[in-house]
Parts: structure tokens; C-alpha cells; sequence
């Protein structure tokens, strides 16, 4: 992706940008190194990243969110939200 790209996460309740939920995801579990922070809990139980790693929720630029826009919030519940994370399984 060229631009930074903003999507709602649903685990931290939040607005994040796509690599910050990649470098969020990269953080050790539990017990860290002193200075490096560990993986947060709503991250080790996400089930949302291989959507976001598929480019598959909806996303706004870095530009459009900071101007107000605001991205839709995934279902997944919906079907296709089900499907596409049952095949990653």
C-alpha cells in the first residue's frame, strides 16, 4: 500500500492504521525486554488481523481519516467476513 491506510479494530475498540496492527502483532506475549512493551491482550486473541493482512475491511487514507472520515466497522458475523476467515483457518 502507498499511502497509510486507517480501518476500525474491533479487539481495541479503535481506529488503527494498517502497519500499526502489524507492528502491534509483532510484539512479544507476556514478559518483554526492558523498554519494549508486550503485546497487548485484545491483540493476542485477535482473530481480525488475516482480514487485514488480505486487505479486506474497509479502510479510509491517513489523509480522509484526519480530515473526518471515518472507515466502516466490519461484521464479522456477515457471511462473507465468516468465509473469508474460515479459509485462513
Amino acid at each position: 500500500m502507498d499511502k497509510e491506510q486507517m480501518f476500525y479494530c474491533i479487539p481495541q475498540q479503535a481506529y488503527l492504521s494498517v502497519n500499526t496492527c502489524k507492528n502491534l502483532r509483532e510484539r512479544p506475549v507476556g514478559k518483554a525486554p526492558a523498554g519494549a512493551p508486550p503485546k497487548l491482550i485484545a491483540c493476542e486473541k485477535c482473530t481480525m488481523h488475516p482480514l487485514v493482512d488480505m486487505q479486506k475491511v474497509p479502510t479510509v487514507t491517513l489523509e480522509a481519516y484526519l480530515g473526518g472520515s471515518k472507515p466502516k466497522t466490519a461484521n464479522l458475523n456477515s457471511p462473507k467476513y465468516r468465509k473469508l476467515l474460515a479459509e485462513v483457518a
